[in-house]
């Protein structure tokens, strides 16, 4: 059988452009190790933006929210409405507020020269801003609700406001250089941008921080520190919060995959260097390997974030129950003492009015009193009788409010251990024994009966 030399020729010159075609990875051995350390690196860091932003999700979804009066000490939540006697001015409004922010940004338009990828000089008319003015100011303020008020120390907060003013004007406009320097930048256009945020009185904030004692010690106080680190002082509330938290967690998870699996490319060259295999088993030896550490590093960080946040929740729930027990202790202490007083009182005013009763009626049935004007002694078991009232009702409530906030967060605990996959992980990991019910507390002493008067 005959072969056409064309053909033979022409088949021999697609086999050899078939050998001679450039590899699917461009990457010499150093270039992709190279490659490989830089894409990891990305990997590494978008791995800690996702599990920050995932345990922040979390954390909002553990720690529930409660009214000011049932803030205890260690991480909260709450909301209310912002109060101040002596509130700050906004910088462009003059908005009564406890935190502002304001900018004057003037724009610019400039002609500008640079070289092409040729070198040859070119011009171009390039825009910006510049900012010529602004500044801020926050200050400490109370943060009521219809059960109380609490003070909230702005130091190191994290603020979210409302935006009060956002104006572009030109210098036709009086307020272009009433509240900015009346100077221009350079390449002016002759047009400027206010804007204003502020934090007003009388708006509904939402706050997650630290409750600690005052430094008057018999009242908390909302600050900075505590064993998680986070203190907002927000207008959009924790809905709002928990949005972006998740889509900055899922952008950031699919960086870091898109960055691992650039990094396993890089290790190509190494692959078909070290074990002399074609580019395709090569490229999934690489790739493997990429998956293979990104699956490792993202699970392991799963699996210690659950166990953590666990732990964290069993920590606040074991706080809660103490709270319980405080409280209850509180009460047995108090209120008995209250009771012997106010019965007490009570005797001693019957004994009172008793004995003025008989001395009248005996002066009368002599005949030897002639009444100008009647003058009791001063009683107090009233007064007595309001306080044990007041002290009763807000005790019970003090109950009642520990007594909610432990079981939220045994409602919380238990979601968390009774929860697949992560009540498994939390067990395997030694987070397991689900936290026991506490007893219904028993009921409060009785009041003292009030005697009739004489």
């Amino acid at each position: 059988m005959q072969v056409d030399p064309g053909l033979g020729a022409l088949a021999g010159g697609g086999w050899a452009g078939a050998a001679d075609a450039p590899p699917a990875i461009p990457f010499s051995v150093g270039e992709g190790l190279g490659v490989a350390a830089v894409a990891w690196f990305v990997a590494f860091l978008f791995l800690l933006l996702w599990r920050s932003q995932s345990r922040f999700v979390r954390l909002l979804r553990d720690v529930p929210t409660v009214p000011v009066r049932g803030v205890f000490v260690g991480l909260t939540e709450t909301a209310g409405t912002v109060v101040h006697p002596d509130p700050l001015k906004a910088g462009i409004t003059g908005t009564p507020c406890v935190h502002h922010a304001w900018s004057v940004r003037e724009h610019w338009r400039r002609t500008e020269t640079y070289r092409d990828s040729k070198g040859k000089t070119r011009t171009r008319t390039v825009h910006g801003a510049d900012t010529v003015d602004g500044g801020s100011q926050s200050s400490d303020f109370v943060l009521q609700d219809e059960t109380g008020g609490i003070v909230v120390r702005h130091a190191g907060a994290g603020w979210t406001p409302m935006t009060t003013f956002d104006r572009n004007v030109g210098r036709d406009d009086p307020l272009y250089g009433s509240k900015a320097p009346d100077r221009t930048v350079r390449g002016s256009t002759g047009r400027r941008t206010f804007h204003e945020s502020a934090v007003p009185l009388g708006v509904k904030a939402w706050i997650m921080g630290n409750a600690r004692v005052g430094p008057s010690g018999d009242a908390l106080e909302i600050a900075g520190g505590g064993e998680e680190g986070v203190f907002l002082v927000s207008l959009s509330g924790e809905s709002s919060h928990g949005t972006w938290a998740r889509v900055l967690a899922v952008i950031s998870w699919i960086v870091a995959c898109g960055a691992t699996v650039l990094g396993g490319a890089g290790l190509v060259p190494l692959a078909r260097a070290a074990t002399g295999l074609p580019e395709g088993p090569a490229i999934a030896i690489g790739l493997g390997a990429g998956a293979l550490a990104w699956a490792l590093a993202s699970t392991l960080t799963w699996a210690f974030m659950v166990r953590n946040g666990a732990v964290r929740v069993r920590q606040r729930w074991e706080r809660a129950a103490s709270l319980v027990d405080v409280e209850l202790k509180r009460r047995a202490d108090l209120i008995p003492g209250l009771v012997t007083v106010t019965r007490a009182a009570a005797a001693h005013e019957a004994l009172v009015q008793r004995a003025v009763a008989e001395l009248r009626a005996g002066a009368a049935s002599q005949g030897i009193l002639r009444v100008l004007a009647e003058r009791y002694p001063a009683l107090t078991a009233d007064a007595a009788f309001l306080r044990l009232q007041r002290e009763l009702a807000e005790t019970e409530a003090r109950i009642a409010q520990s007594r909610t906030f432990e079981i939220q967060s045994r409602e919380r605990l238990l979601e968390r251990l009774q929860t697949f996959p992560e009540g498994f992980v939390a067990s395997v990991m030694g987070v397991a024994k689900p936290p026991p019910a506490l007893d219904a507390p028993a009921p409060p002493p009785s009041s003292p009966a009030r005697p009739p008067r004489g």
